[in-house]
């Protein structure tokens, strides 16, 4: 089963309302662990929140990243078939090393040669 970003953010919460309801239960029960126990396991509680936390980044990095990639593949595909859609013009080499508006096949003939 995969883990999905849902899952983090729920295991979370769940993480920050188990510390909640023991603090509670603790202070008007009476109930609780040892001093060093207790220390251990809320130690275990925002270390695991953190992974959790650190998890969801790297998750939410990698679908910016596969959508950027996707974005950019199809930028490239409509790029491609435009590409295809548009016939090129072959100029000749005394042509290519003039200025676009000084070329005559883009136009036919410059207004200057009538």
């Amino acid at each position: 089963m995969k883990v999905t970003r849902n899952m983090l953010l729920i295991i979370t919460a769940s993480l920050g309302v188990l510390i909640i309801v023991y603090s509670l239960v603790r202070q008007f029960f009476g109930i609780g662990l040892s001093g060093d126990m207790e220390r251990y396991v809320f130690d275990g509680v925002i270390i695991a929140a953190l992974g959790c936390f650190m998890y969801n980044r790297k998750l939410a990095k990698d679908e910016k990243l596969a959508k950027e990639a996707a974005l950019a593949l199809q930028a490239a595909e409509e790029a491609e078939h435009l590409a295809d859609e548009e016939p090129k013009e072959e100029l000749s080499p005394e042509e290519e090393n003039l200025p676009h508006w000084e070329r005559t096949s883009n136009k036919g003939k410059n207004d200057n040669e009538e």
